[in-house]
């Protein structure tokens, strides 16, 4: 009987050891069960806020907004699995769909616009709205309806300047991440969205910055413009009044001989017939008479007196030439656009430049070749437009000459051409000098630039040609130049005056 009950007794025992045992193994294998879970939750976050990380990163080194919002929205649908994500600007009282994405066709939505006062955005929590399947309010049922989203996050940006929604739709929820309270996704969303905060903000500074640096850009451009305008005016002032100084006072005394010389060719005339009819009437006269004749050579005097007054009188009309060249160069009484000549303008500046085409001991004459087409009478502003053909024409010339240094034989020339183009006229001007390397023909027409030695030129000619043609005639200034066929600039200008 003791032995019986002594064997019941361990009996009870180790069926209560073994009770605790399962019991504690049940335990360990609950807490391991929740070790494992914890542990499969803590590498989720750790993957998913190193993706977070990794597309702050990417986000932050952008400075577009479209492009900020594109990769925002390329994370949110293909990385974190949401059906859709719709992206809203305000514009005035409402926020406009400017970007999207989806995974189905059918969830196309087209334009959107939801009125910024619309109920559900005064739901709206630390920026954040949630609206679930379960969602009550009615508010935020008719948002989800609008926006085609049965479960959606929201998202306000930039001062309420963007809206930001994704979420998933009823049917397909269950194939997509499923929008929940306190889930680690939309939570991490959260940080994401203040990464983005972040990189706007900094894209809006960016952009004032850079907006800023163009708009002092286009001051320094538009201030070089006037400096070189300024001097231009006053260069162009100060030669129109030397030029205009220089011909009238010119003009005044040439005007006298040259009314005068007609009257003394005539008196000589009478002279010489009378001294003939002196002659004539006493072919010998006295000795006196006899020495002085042959002391200056009457003869020849009577010969060559009517030569003398002839070639001073050539002379004269050559400085009238000259004198109306200068005139018309200078074109002081035609500040405002007018129609004129233009191969008179061209004509009056190879006068002007005519002692620089002249051979000299260093190298031969400079030949040039016009070929002119019969053009109308061109509204223009001549006086600007004659200082681009002497602009142009001296650097021809300085080409030529820096040729004619390197080759005593080389046979210097310029061609001037001018055409009809349509409703347009081309001026081109074509030497065969050394041309102009590839390298510095795109700073030809910036200011103050010059391949010239110190101490000749401005560097401005060029830069005011371009304007002069580009602004004030709405017209071309093109330049084509190799080292084989030396250098042209076209001229295109239109016929009539915009």
């Amino acid at each position: 009987m003791t032995l019986a009950m002594s064997r019941d007794s361990e009996i009870a025992h180790l069926r209560a050891e073994n009770q605790r045992l399962s019991e504690q193994v049940k335990r360990l294998v609950w807490v391991e069960r929740r070790m494992i879970e914890s542990q499969d939750r803590l590498d989720h976050q750790i993957s998913l806020y190193r993706q977070l990380n990794e597309i702050g990163k990417r986000i932050s080194k952008s400075f577009e907004i479209g492009e900020i919002l594109q990769e925002t929205i390329q994370f949110i649908i293909y990385d974190r699995n949401f059906e859709r994500c719709l992206v809203l600007q305000r514009q005035d009282q409402h926020f406009h769909l400017v970007q999207h994405e989806g995974y189905y066709d059918e969830t196309e939505i087209g334009s959107l616009a939801l009125s910024s006062h619309h109920p559900a955005f005064q739901a709206f929590s630390a920026e954040m709205l949630l609206g679930t399947m379960e969602e009550s309010n009615p508010a935020i049922r008719d948002l989800g309806d609008r926006i085609g989203m049965d479960e959606f996050v929201g998202f306000m940006l930039a001062e309420s300047e963007f809206l930001i929604l994704l979420g998933n739709t009823r049917d397909r929820a269950k194939y997509h991440h499923r929008i929940q309270i306190e889930d680690d996704t939309v939570l991490g969303l959260v940080n994401l969205i203040q990464t983005i905060q972040s990189a706007l903000s900094q894209t809006n500074l960016y952009t004032q910055i850079r907006d800023r640096a163009a708009a002092l850009e286009q001051t320094l451009q538009e201030l070089q413009q006037a400096q070189t305008q300024l001097i231009q005016s006053e260069k162009m002032s100060s030669l129109g009044q030397l030029v205009a100084g220089v011909a009238h006072e010119i003009n005044n005394p040439v005007s006298f001989i040259y009314g005068n010389i007609s009257h003394a060719n005539e008196y000589a005339t009478d002279l010489i017939e009378l001294l003939k009819l002196y002659q004539t009437s006493n072919p010998c006269p006295n000795l006196t008479i006899q020495e002085k004749a042959d002391e200056i050579d009457l003869d020849f005097l009577v010969e060559d007196l009517p030569k003398l007054l002839h070639s001073m009188k050539i002379g004269a009309d050559r400085i009238k030439e000259i004198v109306a060249s200068l005139k018309i160069f200078s074109r002081m009484d035609e500040s405002d656009c007018k129609a004129v000549d233009l191969h008179a303008g061209i004509e009056s500046t190879l006068m002007i430049l005519q002692h620089r085409l002249k051979a000299t001991s260093e190298r031969q004459a400079i030949s040039v070749l016009k070929h002119y087409d019969d053009l109308p009478l061109i509204e223009c502003f001549a006086g600007q437009l004659n200082q681009v053909f002497m602009n142009l024409l001296s650097n021809a010339i300085d080409a030529l000459e820096e040729r004619c240094e390197q080759d005593a034989s080389f046979s210097p020339q310029i061609q001037i051409t001018t055409e009809r183009i349509d409703q347009n006229v081309s001026i081109r001007i074509l030497d065969n000098g050394t041309g102009i390397p590839d390298s510095i023909q795109t700073k030809l027409f910036d200011p103050f630039f010059t391949t010239k030695p110190v101490g000749k030129g401005t560097g401005m000619g060029l830069s005011i040609s371009h304007q002069i043609v580009t602004e004030r005639h709405q017209g071309r200034l093109d330049c084509v130049s190799n080292a084989t066929h030396g250098t042209e600039f076209i001229i295109t200008i239109p016929a009539k005056a915009a």
